[in-house]
């Protein structure tokens, strides 16, 4: 088998995608990691009972039951730049920031991959609906930073992570404790850099409540505690990565996505349901990967408008 996971490797390398893979049986391992987060007092019952709401983290310790022949996660990495939307208002065009991660693409191009490689050998695989980031650092695919992301060797912060059930018994492998990188034990770039104060240089769980990306994404109005200022990304938040010395060779990484004619942003501000939103700007919005998030758009475009003047 290891021979087979080895090629699948070198497959998934040649379209740019790191992995791993780590047998099943750590998956109460991985379950666990959450349980002792709240039990510790880390993560208090309420805020972990809001995201849990919120993001709808449903997980699932445990292959699918009509695949009780899963032996193991393979987990892939896939390279991600940041996406530049511009949105035209007023003869004045707005540069929307969109961070790695958010675009969905690669999952697709991962689960083909996969069940390409494998379905040629007698294999199957199925999506794993896990916790990816502890995974990741479980198997030594990443490492967390203070900011509570994950790194990759050779890719900063710029990647998407996306885990999958398979029936291939995966042999030795990898499966450490979570720990973060040697270069936060003597930096403070991104907690100094946090205008929310989220990230806390005595506790290793940020707070995560407290994240503009948590708060960017959640439909509720802005705490009035928030700096009109601090917005810098259509969803999410880029301020921790941006400043991160890992990602000194990553940051500048962005791409032009769609453009949006004075026109559509105006409908965008104004709060147009999407059922009314014309074909086009659907479309564009597809591509962005942003039909999910279009319950917050109006808010977070008019934010991110008047934080740049």
């Amino acid at each position: 088998m290891g021979e087979l996971l080895e090629e699948l490797r070198e497959d998934l390398a040649s379209s740019g995608f790191r992995s791993s893979v780590v047998s099943v049986q750590h998956l109460p391992d991985l379950k666990n990691d959450l349980g002792r987060l709240v039990e510790q007092g880390i993560w208090d019952r309420g805020s972990y009972n809001q995201l849990v709401s919120h993001y709808g983290l449903d997980f699932r310790f445990e292959p699918p039951g009509d695949f009780p022949a899963a032996q193991s996660i393979i987990l892939t990495a896939a390279p991600q730049p940041k996406v530049r939307a511009r949105f035209k208002l007023r003869d004045t065009t707005y540069p929307a920031v969109i961070p790695p991660t958010y675009a969905h693409d690669t999952d697709e191009t991962a689960s083909s991959i996969i069940s390409e490689h494998l379905a040629r050998k007698g294999y199957r695989m199925s999506d794993a609906i896990l916790p990816v980031k502890p995974l990741a650092v479980h198997c030594g695919l990443a490492a967390y930073g203070k900011n509570n992301i994950t790194y990759v060797d050779g890719l900063g912060s710029f990647f998407r992570l996306r885990a999958f059930f398979s029936d291939v018994a995966c042999g030795s492998h990898i499966w450490q404790e979570l720990k973060m990188m040697d270069t936060c034990r003597d930096c403070a770039a991104c907690s100094r850099a946090c205008p929310t104060n989220a990230i806390s240089e005595g506790r290793f769980l940020i707070y995560v409540t407290r994240c503009l990306t948590y708060l960017n994404e959640r439909e509720d109005e802005f705490p009035e505690w928030i700096d009109p200022g601090w917005h810098n990304c259509l969803v999410g938040c880029m301020v921790c990565q941006d400043v991160c010395p890992v990602n000194k060779d990553h940051r500048d990484w962005i791409v032009d996505g769609e453009e949006f004619s004075e026109e559509e942003t105006a409908m965008v501000l104004e709060g147009v349901s999407g059922r009314e939103l014309p074909r086009e700007t659907i479309d564009k919005l597809r591509k962005l990967d942003l039909l999910g998030y279009r319950s917050v758009l109006q808010r977070n475009l008019s934010a991110l408008t008047r934080s740049s003047g």
